[in-house]
């Protein structure tokens, strides 16, 4: 899920900054930050020691995207910013950092006799008064989260990170350090291949065409090459232009809304307006993601089913115009407080830096709980980066992206992450990196190595930067440090100029041609790209723009995500949220439901969604259960109880896109068991979890062998009594030498030494 600025582009894209320019900018950034906090806490002391959430607006939100422009400087800066941030405030950033770092103390609860027992109310009232009275110093401001998005330095992290990274190496040294070269001179070549062709690497198809394999070919190879795709009209423009009126009302009617970070000011924290409800149920959207996640190298024992896409709520961006002057929700007032200055100082600062993101976790890539639980990224690790496979997802399934419980970090398993343009998107609206498997590989080995000589300063001899960059100047550490580049808990993934200067981002990141309304864009989840919204800081206006009046942007997050049996225990959680009008789970992880759309008129429902998307559009919501179709009937017997499979009978009829919903064909066992227990987690009530009884219990190996050797017996015994007596010998020797001789056979043995 992507938190980044994104626009309708209006004028010419602006040159992407150079790698010295990039590196003198991010350096400059660290200083316009501590001048800003010097600025912030000089004028109010008591708000500068923390950043608050936002406040809900008690004001309709198409006012507040119409409203005036500002003229002050703080608001030009915000504006400007190319970096799209998290949503969480930067306090709470610096909360996750020292969370980590703390260790936890005890409050002693005993008293005098005697003595009053505190009182709940008696302890908060002091621990406010104590707050109010602390006073600021220097520790207190927000250095570590600035310095970890904009600064020259990433942030430290706790220790046991440098154990992670021993551990992650311990005896792959020497193929880890012959690796890194390898690597190195790799990049350089990709690095001079995507800036040689440029958007001709970004292929694109159209959704009519997606069942033609000859247009396919072409398409699916270099989609895998290079991470990218786009589907020319998933969605008519006719239905987009309605769903962008709709939505217009919809919010018109809003009462209160949660502003948008000032970083961010584009972005909005609504999940079940018209146009993204409306586009999530929509059979061409299905459709188009069942495609792309076919591409993927599936086999029959993975356990997620790529025929069934499921809806992941993710934010919508909104960008109005007025008369050609750009206005955003809440940018048109004055930054109210001195945190605000600092981020927009900040942001502003590092517009002319080059900084990307990569989604679906940082940290996480790195940790043994993370994706190293099916072991994703070993290879790499192990110094034998070619083996990689950026396209299988077996070692994705069961990983956790969102150890750390980040507000607007992603717990689902998303195989792309895509943006459906519901208005025209111009070029420089977002840049993306097309090369997802030696980019990956990258910024996962950069924080084991280091330079030998540090890097030049902006506008050297382009000799020494190529000196800088060469595989021999840098080598593995001895010492694993604390620090991952980029990464901080609780957010995603960055890459900078300054911090992974070998991507060259100023080279490689592309710009994809020009979106029409209901073109749908999709790429690798461990793509690297940049939103940008700079087009705001442009003084030419086309006349079309200003002579238009008002104008709207929007454009909604649209992930390609499969079922398995983690992403279904999400589902169970969203499908709650949606029925409740609050915020998708992964923006709402207090369960307050801050900024809740359930007081909101015309919110749509089950209802809408079937009318939409029939049957799979129910079920992509967890509405309505998967239907699986006739299987073998070994693979039956293991997979689905009798219950079960009555019921599977009984759920083929029901309301689809035609009309009757078409059951799905037999699928691969892997696929056939993710269905039932995602039946089973969403739909208790009919799909029984099926758990064998005391007496349905299955018996003990041993103690099966026993029952056998005694039937055998007993069958022998039987066949002995029908012969001659006088054949006692034969009859002795033909009993089993491990089977216990029963009562009648030690009979037999007395007569025969009388």
């Amino acid at each position: 899920m992507s938190k980044v600025d994104v626009v309708q582009r209006t004028g010419a894209v602006p040159p992407v900054p150079s790698l010295h320019s990039a590196m003198a900018a991010a350096a400059a950034a660290a200083a316009v930050a501590s001048t800003a906090t010097s600025a912030a806490t000089t004028t109010n002391s008591t708000t500068a020691s923390t950043i608050t959430h936002p406040a809900i607006t008690a004001r309709p939100l198409l006012t507040a995207l119409s409203a005036p422009a500002s003229a002050s400087a703080t608001t030009a800066a915000i504006t400007t910013g190319v970096l799209h941030q998290p949503s969480l405030p930067f306090s709470a950033h610096a909360k996750s950092i020292a969370a980590l770092h703390s260790q936890s103390h005890s409050h002693s609860n005993s008293r005098t006799n005697g003595t009053k027992r505190p009182r709940p109310s008696d302890h908060r009232d002091g621990r406010i008064v104590k707050s109010r009275q602390r006073p600021v110093s220097s520790k207190n401001n927000m250095e570590p989260p600035v310095l970890s998005f904009y600064g020259t330095q990433p942030v430290p992290l706790p220790s046991r990170f440098a154990s992670l990274k021993k551990r992650l190496v311990a005896g792959h040294e020497s193929a880890l350090e012959a690796s890194w070269s390898r690597l190195i001179v790799a990049l350089r070549d990709e690095i001079k291949y995507i800036d040689k062709h440029r958007a001709e690497l970004i292929p694109s198809i159209d959704f009519s065409e997606i069942n033609d394999p000859a247009k396919v070919a072409p398409f699916e190879s270099s989609l895998k090459r290079h991470g990218i795709g786009v589907i020319r009209g998933a969605v008519s423009p006719e239905d987009a232009s309605k769903w962008v009126e709709e939505t217009k009302k919809y919010l018109e009617t809003k009462h209160d809304f949660k502003p948008p970070p000032a970083q961010d000011p584009t972005c909005f924290d609504f999940f079940w307006t018209p146009a993204q409800v409306r586009s999530r149920a929509h059979p061409n959207m299905l459709q188009a993601q069942r495609f792309v996640m076919s591409l993927w190298h599936c086999n029959d024992d993975d356990r997620l089913a790529t025929r069934f896409p499921i809806t992941y709520a993710d934010r919508i961006r909104i960008e109005s115009t007025t008369n050609g002057i750009i206005t955003v929700n809440g940018v048109a007032a004055a930054t109210t407080s001195p945190e605000d200055s600092l981020i927009a100082a900040a942001a502003a600062a590092a517009s002319n830096a080059s900084i990307a993101q990569v989604d679906n976790g940082s940290l996480e890539r790195w940790e043994l709980d993370g994706y190293g639980r099916c072991g994703l990224y070993d290879e790499i690790f192990k110094g034998n980066w070619e083996a990689y496979n950026a396209w299988d997802p077996a070692g994705r399934v069961n990983a956790t992206s969102d150890l750390y419980n980040g507000a607007g970090a992603c717990s689902m398993m998303r195989m792309f992450q895509g943006i459906l343009a519901l208005t025209v998107v111009e070029p420089g609206m977002i840049r993306l990196l097309p090369s997802p498997k030696l980019s990956t590989v990258y910024f996962l080995l950069r924080p084991f190595f280091s330079p030998k000589e540090p890097a030049p300063e902006a506008g050297d001899d382009p000799e020494k930067w190529e000196r800088y960059l060469d595989p021999s100047n840098w080598a593995l550490d001895k010492e694993q440090s604390t620090i991952i580049h980029g990464a901080v808990p609780g957010h995603a993934q960055r890459v900078t100029a300054a911090w992974h200067p070998h991507l060259q981002l100023d080279k490689s990141l592309v710009t994809p041609p020009t979106l029409q309304a209901g073109d749908y864009i999709v790429w690798h989840p461990d793509q690297a790209y940049q939103f940008s919204n700079t087009n705001y800081s442009t003084s030419a206006k086309p006349e079309s723009l200003e002579s238009s009046g008002s104008n709207t942007s929007m454009l909604v997050y649209s992930p390609a995500a499969p079922l398995t049996q983690t992403n279904a225990l999400f589902l169970a959680r969203q499908r709650k949220a949606f029925l409740r009008g609050h915020p998708g789970p992964d923006f709402d992880s207090t369960g307050t439901g801050l900024g809740s759309e359930a007081p909101h008129t015309g919110r749509l429902g089950e209802k809408e969604i079937r009318e939409v998307g029939g049957e799979e559009g129910l079920r992509a919501m967890g509405l309505a259960p998967w239907a699986l179709g006739p299987k073998p009937a070994e693979e039956t017997l293991k997979l689905v109880s009798p219950t079960e499979e009555k019921k599977d009978t009984e759920m083929d009829d029901g309301a689809g896109t035609g009309g009757t919903a078409t059951p799905a064909s037999a699928g691969s066992r892997g696929e056939s068991e993710v269905v039932r227990l995602a039946n089973i987690i969403l739909f208790p009530d009919r799909y029984d979890f099926y758990m064998p009884t005391r007496a349905s219990s299955p018996v003990p190996a041993s103690r099966e062998k026993e029952k056998e050797k005694g039937k055998e017996g007993d069958k022998e015994t039987a066949e002995d009594k029908s012969k001659d007596k006088g054949k006692s010998a034969s009859t002795s020797s033909s009993i089993s030498p491990t089977t216990s001789p029963t009562s009648a056979e030690k009979g037999k043995g007395k007569a025969t030494e009388r």
